[in-house]
C-alpha cells in the first residue's frame, strides 16, 4: 500500500441530492467545479437495482432516475467544467452506464460490500477508479472484497451517513486498520485511504473534522455539497453551501501541504523545509567561553557554553571545542570560533 502519496483528492459528494431533475444535476456540477472540488460524486440510481418494488422507498428512487442521454450530457457538461464526474453504482446497468460516460471513479456502497456479482464486474470494467465504502462493514468483509478488486486502483472510504453522523460516531483512528487490512490484501492495485465527512452542517467541526483523517493517512475527501442548505434538499443534513464547500476545499489543501514532506524523512534532517533551515540557522545558539580563556589552554565542559551572539563566524556544537586547545587569548563572553582553535597539538 502506498502511504505516501502525494496529492489530495476531494470530491463534492451530492449523492441523490439532484432529485432527478438533470437542471439540478448541472447546477450541481456548476457548483462543485467553483468550489475547486476535484470531482463531484451522484448516485446513478435505478430503483430495480436498489430494492423491490414493496420497499417503503421504492418510489422515491424511481423518481431519481434521469435517461441514459442526460447522464451522457452531464458526463460532458462536467469535463467542460473541468470536474470528474463520479458515480454510485449498484447493479449492471448502472456500471454499465458509468462505463458509457467514462466515469473518473465509481463507488461501492457499504452494503453492497459482500455483493460478489458486483464486485467481479467492477473488477472486470473499465472503471479507472474504485470508491469502497467501508462504513458499517466488518473487517472479513473489506478484505475479500479487496481481493476481488485487486489489480483496481481502491480508495477505502471510511465513514457513513447518519442524517448527519454524531461527532464520536467517526471513529477516524480506524484509518489505521483500514491501512493494516490493505497491506494484508493480496493485490497489485494501489490502495489509498479516504474519509467521508458527514459531520452536522450546523456543527462548527464541519470545516475541521476532515483535518484529523488527513493526519491518519487520508489522501481523499469526501464530503456533501448542496445549492441552498434552506432548500432541505435531499442528503443536506451534512452538507455545505457552494461557498462554505470553497472554503473547506481551500483548508483541506493547506492542510494537506502542513503534513507534506519536501525530502527524504530518513535522512538526518528529516527533509525538513528549507524555511525551518533558515530558522535553524538564525537561532542555533553559539559556543562562547564562560571566562577568559588564555593561549594554550584545554577546554573543558566548564569553560564553555551556548549563548546567541552577535558574531557572523561561529561554531554551535560544543563537542566540536571539547578538548582542543586555543590558539589565542579568548575573552569571556566571546564566541569560539574554528581559527581560535590548533589545528595541530603540541605533543
Amino acid at each position: 500500500m502506498n502511504k505516501n502519496h502525494k496529492s489530495l483528492l476531494i470530491i463534492a459528494e451530492a449523492a441523490q441530492g439532484y432529485e432527478g431533475d438533470p437542471g439540478l444535476a448541472r447546477a450541481l456540477v456548476r457548483a462543485a467545479a467553483g468550489a475547486n472540488a476535484d470531482a463531484l460524486k451522484l448516485q446513478l440510481v435505478y430503483a430495480d437495482e436498489l430494492c423491490t418494488p414493496d420497499y417503503k422507498h421504492y418510489e422515491l428512487f424511481r423518481s431519481l432516475e434521469m435517461p441514459d442521454a442526460t447522464w451522457h450530457e452531464l458526463a460532458n457538461y462536467a469535463r467542460s467544467m473541468n470536474i470528474g464526474l463520479m458515480l454510485d453504482v449498484f447493479g449492471s446497468r448502472s456500471l454499465a452506464l458509468a462505463e458509457a460516460v467514462c466515469a473518473a471513479a465509481v463507488k461501492v456502497h457499504s452494503t453492497d460490500m459482500s455483493n460478489l456479482g458486483l464486485l467481479q464486474e467492477i473488477a472486470v470494467s473499465r472503471a479507472p477508479l474504485v470508491l469502497l465504502s467501508t462504513g458499517g462493514c466488518l473487517r472479513d468483509e473489506i478484505a475479500e472484497a479487496l481481493g476481488v478488486l485487486g489489480e483496481k486502483d481502491v480508495v477505502l472510504l471510511h465513514g457513513y451517513q447518519g442524517y448527519p453522523t454524531p461527532i464520536e460516531g467517526n471513529q477516524i483512528e480506524r484509518l489505521s486498520d483500514l491501512r493494516g487490512i490493505a497491506d494484508l490484501a493480496p493485490r497489485t492495485g494501489q490502495v489509498r485511504l479516504g474519509f467521508a465527512d458527514h459531520a452536522p452542517s450546523d456543527d462548527p467541526l464541519r470545516h475541521t473534522l476532515a483535518a484529523s483523517a488527513l493526519g491518519l493517512g487520508a489522501c481523499v475527501l469526501e464530503k456533501h455539497i448542496t445549492l441552498a442548505l434552506r432548500m432541505k434538499m435531499e442528503d443536506h443534513e451534512s452538507a455545505l453551501n457552494p461557498d462554505e464547500f470553497a472554503g473547506f476545499v481551500d483548508g483541506m489543501r493547506r492542510c494537506f501541504t502542513a503534513l507534506s514532506l519536501d525530502g527524504n524523512a530518513s535522512a538526518p534532517d528529516f527533509g525538513m523545509h528549507e524555511s525551518e533551515h533558515t530558522y535553524r540557522a538564525n537561532t542555533r545558539k553559539h559556543v562562547v567561553a564562560l571566562k577568559f580563556l588564555s593561549a594554550g589552554t584545554a577546554i573543558t565542559p566548564d569553560m564553555v557554553g551556548l549563548k546567541r551572539t552577535s558574531s557572523e563566524h561561529f561554531l554551535s556544537d560544543l563537542r566540536e571545542v571539547y578538548g582542543k586547545h586555543l590558539a589565542q587569548d579568548v575573552p569571556a563572553a566571546s564566541a569560539i570560533t574554528r581559527e581560535m582553535l590548533r589545528t595541530e597539538e603540541k605533543p
